[in-house]
């Protein structure tokens, strides 16, 4: 006999992983969050008076700026947002964004690119905005912020603000054991329309990531009532998800 799932959707709203800077307001830019390995007295300062003035820093000399994040939910793809201005006399030494020490980006400023605002006055600044996407193997990940700047603080630096990471291709993986062993069955963003038909297994486990909603219903799960879920969850013992045969 098939058991039948009427009703299997997933939502996938906005997968928001961490956010710091992303307003004037000093209270919501943390720079206690990273680890600075440089001019580690840099904490937070404003350039000019316009939006976006507040940034993290400022760093110059050689400074790298981290923070690791732990237990990713599934993706397929990371999305970091983030904001890095450039301030002053930049003479394309560069800067490095890299992802568990992968380079996935290099910034190669002159030192005439932007406008006047801040710092000592004789060169331009500029806030330059990037959003760059990559791919981790496993479930850590470690941002690295570094700059190749060989002169003082005064004469160059940088700050950055904005920083956001986020899910680009969020997942919910199902597996078949309680706290997330087992069998896998991964369904993605985009991918519902083709996969969410048909489950090929009792589910014990569900593991995603925030934004995501796991929305259920079936005659044999807690007596047909819809079930929704915001969260993972890490054993699923109280009812049966029995496979799905899609009716003729």
């Amino acid at each position: 006999m098939a058991f039948v799932i009427s009703f299997l959707k997933i939502l996938f709203l906005k997968s928001i992983i961490y956010e710091n800077c992303i307003t004037d307001n000093t209270a919501d830019c943390r720079y206690t969050d990273f680890s600075i390995a440089g001019m580690s007295g840099s904490t937070l300062d404003r350039c000019g008076s316009q939006a976006k003035n507040l940034f993290m820093g400022p760093y110059a000399q050689l400074t790298r700026v981290t923070k690791t994040f732990i237990n990713i939910p599934p993706n397929k793809q990371m999305e970091l947002s983030i904001g890095i201005w450039k301030l002053d006399s930049w003479d394309s030494e560069g800067f490095e964004i890299y992802a568990n020490d992968i380079l996935i980006q290099t910034l190669l400023v002159s030192a005439y690119e932007g406008i006047f605002t801040c710092r000592n006055g004789e060169f331009q600044d500029q806030l330059i905005p990037l959003s760059l996407k990559f791919q981790i193997s496993g479930t850590d990940l470690t941002i690295q912020l570094k700059d190749n700047l060989d002169q003082s603080s005064w004469d160059e630096s940088w700050g950055f603000r904005d920083f956001i990471l986020r899910l680009a291709v969020p997942c919910v993986n199902f597996y078949s054991e309680c706290n997330y062993t087992g069998t896998l069955f991964q369904i993605c963003q985009g991918e519902q329309t083709k996969k969410q038909t048909s489950i090929p297994y009792e589910i014990k486990s569900i593991l995603m990531g925030p934004g995501i909603i796991v929305k259920f219903k079936g005659p044999n799960y807690f007596s047909g009532v819809l079930q929704e879920f915001t969260t993972s969850q890490p054993c699923l013992n109280g009812f049966k998800f029995t496979k799905y045969i899609k009716p003729s």
